[in-house]
């Protein structure tokens, strides 16, 4: 019987994207599954619970949480939120994160008769590895400039992120720049 043992998740908005030296969301999508087999010709349903979630952040960093995390909702900064499952990087890169989960089972005979008509818990745990994902970590620029971008090779005039030669733009950007790197826009 397979069980889905979810992904890295991060804010569906930034598909990774985040700033070194502040928190980005990462999260699992895993969640409580119900599996129907049959065992000797009876219908018997499994169900899955996920009860820890083991990051591994890609820099060395691990957490463990019941909490899965989730996206952030309200009018929280999506690219600063400290959530439970939050992590800020200190060094820029693309960090693959790696996420495994811990499910405890129970199972029941529905329609059977008491007590296996109710859930019944199996003992042990299982822990499955989750779908990884990859923390695209950037540094924060700024500068002031004293109008509109009259000339594209002008600082800040060239896209929202500047490619350095071999660079790649993050996955948030990636249309609005050609294969050379240069920006195209929105």
């Amino acid at each position: 019987m397979p069980i889905d043992p979810g992904e890295v998740s991060f804010e569906p908005e930034l598909l990774g994207f985040g700033y070194i030296n502040r928190h980005t969301n990462i999260f699992s999508t895993a969640e409580t599954q119900v599996l129907t087999t049959e065992l000797l010709g009876v219908e018997v349903e499994v169900r899955t619970i996920p009860t820890e979630h083991h990051f591994d952040y890609g820099d060395g960093t691990t957490r463990s949480s019941a909490d899965p995390g989730g996206p952030v909702s309200g009018e929280a900064i999506i690219t600063d939120a400290e959530t439970p499952t939050s992590h800020v990087y200190q060094d820029t890169s693309r960090h693959p994160v790696q996420l495994n989960t811990t499910f405890i089972g129970e199972y029941r005979v529905p329609g059977g008769p008491a007590p296996l008509d109710s859930w019944t818990p199996i003992t042990g745990t299982t822990t499955i590895p989750a779908t990884p994902g990859e923390a695209d970590i950037w540094r924060i620029n700024h500068r002031q400039v004293s109008g509109e971008c009259q000339d594209t090779t002008n600082w800040g005039c060239s896209g929202p992120v500047e490619l350095e030669p071999g660079d790649q733009p993050p996955e948030i950007f990636a249309d609005h720049y050609d294969d050379a790197g240069n920006y195209t826009g929105p």
